[in-house]
């Protein structure tokens, strides 16, 4: 990769943070790297459908339901707030995406499913998402990616943890 910078830490980092970690800041910042350029990907390739990232993966969790959701589910699944879900939603909504309607029992929750269209657009571009995926994550063999999920996994409980 020609324009590609990796993220390097000073060799005398230490001495001016003694308290910090010159591995965990370098491993940090490639993570954030990392996600922002898997975040950038994936924004290029929902672009055509004219959906972002979140209103990509807000779909797909919509058109895996065999029921319509509540958005408090779908906050959870995300780690995300309602009013985010509620944004997201109102995007979906506008692009004729997914539908809110009100709960049969309860009339201070609505459910949300796609809409035929909808589940089209998210038949179309999963596929195309999960092939680059496949790809990008192809320059590890499938012990590493294991290993990086297995890595990756216990690193998310300690930043849950810390956000809370």
């Amino acid at each position: 990769m020609s324009n590609y910078i990796s993220v390097n830490i000073a060799p005398n980092f230490e001495k001016h943070y003694p308290d910090a970690s010159a591995k965990a800041t370098e491993c940090a910042m490639n993570l954030v790297l990392t996600a922002e350029l898997l975040e950038k990907g994936i924004a290029n390739l929902l672009n055509p459908f004219n959906l972002s990232p979140a209103t990509g993966l807000v779909l797909s969790i919509l058109a895996d339901s065999e029921t319509p959701v509540s958005p408090n589910y779908i906050a959870d699944r995300l780690i995300i707030s309602r009013a985010s879900v509620t944004s997201l939603l109102d995007s979906l909504e506008k692009r004729g995406y997914a539908k809110r309607q009100p709960h049969p029992s309860d009339r201070r929750m609505i459910w949300v499913e796609p809409t035929d269209l909808g589940r089209q657009i998210a038949d179309e571009f999963r596929p195309i998402v999960h092939q680059h995926q496949n790809a990008w994550l192809g320059v590890l063999n499938e012990k590493e990616q294991e290993q990086l999920i297995e890595m990756l996994h216990r690193l998310q409980p300690s930043l849950l943890e810390s956000n809370r």
